[in-house]
C-alpha cells in the first residue's frame, strides 16, 4: 500500500511538471468541467484539459467522466453524495490521465437543477491538484 502511495505521489510531481515539495507547494489553480446528466463531459477548461493530460479541452468533450476517476467506483461515489446533498465540497479522490498517470484532486461539485420538478440537469464541479500530498 505504502509502496503505491509513493509512486502516485512520484506521478502527481512529474504530472504537475515540479522537482521539489516547493515548487509543488507554489502551484496552484482551480479547473472547471461540466458532465450532462449521463457523465459526458460537455465543458472543460483548457487547465483542466491539460491537468488529464490533454492538449485541449476539445479532445476530453464527449468523454465519460467515469473515464478520468482511477477508480469508477468513486465517481459513483461523488455522484451518490451530489444527489443526496446536492453538493459534495471538499471531497478527495484519485484521478488519472489519458496516459493512466495518477493523481489527487481536491474537488467541490453541485448538482445543477431545472424545471418546476427540479430534475438534476448537469453538475458544476471545479477541482484543485492536491499539493500536500504531492510534497509528502
Amino acid at each position: 500500500m505504502n509502496n503505491t502511495i509513493v509512486s502516485t505521489i512520484d506521478d502527481s510531481k512529474a504530472l504537475l511538471g515540479v522537482k521539489n515539495a516547493k515548487e509543488v507547494k507554489d502551484t496552484t489553480g482551480w479547473y472547471e468541467y461540466e458532465p450532462s446528466y449521463d457523465g459526458v463531459i460537455t465543458h472543460i477548461n483548457t487547465a483542466g484539459a491539460r491537468l488529464f493530460g490533454f492538449t485541449s479541452s476539445d479532445d476530453v468533450i464527449g468523454k465519460k467522466m467515469n473515464e478520468l476517476y482511477a477508480h469508477p467506483f468513486d465517481h459513483e461515489k461523488t455522484l451518490s453524495m451530489l444527489f443526496r446533498d446536492g453538493q459534495a465540497h471538499g471531497f478527495f479522490t484519485l484521478m488519472k490521465t489519458r496516459h493512466g498517470k495518477l493523481f489527487f484532486i481536491r474537488q467541490s461539485s453541485t448538482v445543477i437543477l431545472e424545471g418546476i420538478d427540479q430534475y438534476p440537469l448537469k453538475v458544476k464541479s471545479e477541482f484543485e491538484p492536491v499539493q500536500s500530498m504531492v510534497s509528502l
